[in-house]
């Protein structure tokens, strides 16, 4: 059986793609036509609910990657920062990584960020002509919530919530933001299915499969 995690009481998907700007300094093209509510966001903490603000400032263990995972190298010295490429193997601690100019490489588990190739945007309000296109995962800023995702034939990446888009099976995630069950949050898991009626994940933590809201995973 599954054990199922309930989401917050807020319009998770009122704020399209989160707003401010990309990489770059441009614009979010996205904000266009959305406003700014008066309202704070609610801090309250229902029975069994999670937060309605969730904080991925969480620390946790190794993604674990397997091999054949797309990567993009981060923090590391030199011309490679930046790089991308496919995890090949492990050396102990260490992760090989085949760059795309074939250079092979050792980095620690800090130093690759998962690139999610088909991920599909989903609830947006302010341009629904956009929700089922796929959107190409880049980064995850722990910060300010969002990724750095890039659309087919977009310039830029755009910043995207975790809520506005749908992760496909076997992508690792780290929980996040849980108030029913804060024990799970920065533990590492990997995505079964996702449920559009229940805008919940099935996710595979250990031996246990779990059903947990879009919002309280993200791709790291």
């Amino acid at each position: 059986l599954f054990e199922s995690f309930m989401g917050g009481n807020g319009d998770a998907f009122s704020d399209l793609f989160g707003g401010g700007r990309a990489a770059g300094g441009g614009r979010n093209p996205f904000e266009r036509g959305s406003r700014r509510s008066s309202k704070r966001p609610s801090s309250r903490r229902g029975s069994g609910n999670d937060l309605d603000e969730v904080n991925y400032q969480v620390q946790g263990g190794d993604m674990s990657y397997p091999n054949g995972i797309p990567v993009k190298l981060i923090n590391v010295a030199g011309r490679q920062n930046g790089m991308e490429g496919k995890i090949v193997g492990r050396n102990a601690h260490r992760y090989r990584v085949r760059l795309k100019n074939n250079a092979l490489v050792e980095v620690g588990g800090r130093n690759v960020q998962q690139i999610v190739e088909e991920a599909t945007l989903y609830g947006l309000q302010s341009r629904p002509e956009l929700n089922g296109q796929t959107v190409r995962l880049v980064n995850f800023d722990q910060a300010n919530g969002k990724y750095q995702g890039f659309l087919d034939g977009s310039d830029g990446p755009q910043l995207i919530r975790p809520q506005n888009v749908i992760l496909p099976p076997h992508t690792r995630v780290r929980i996040a933001g849980l108030v029913n069950r804060p024990e799970f949050n920065g533990e590492v898991a990997t995505i079964l299915s996702y449920s559009k009626a229940e805008m919940k994940y099935s996710i595979q933590l250990g031996g246990r499969e779990l059903k947990i809201p879009n919002r309280n995973v993200f791709a790291g």
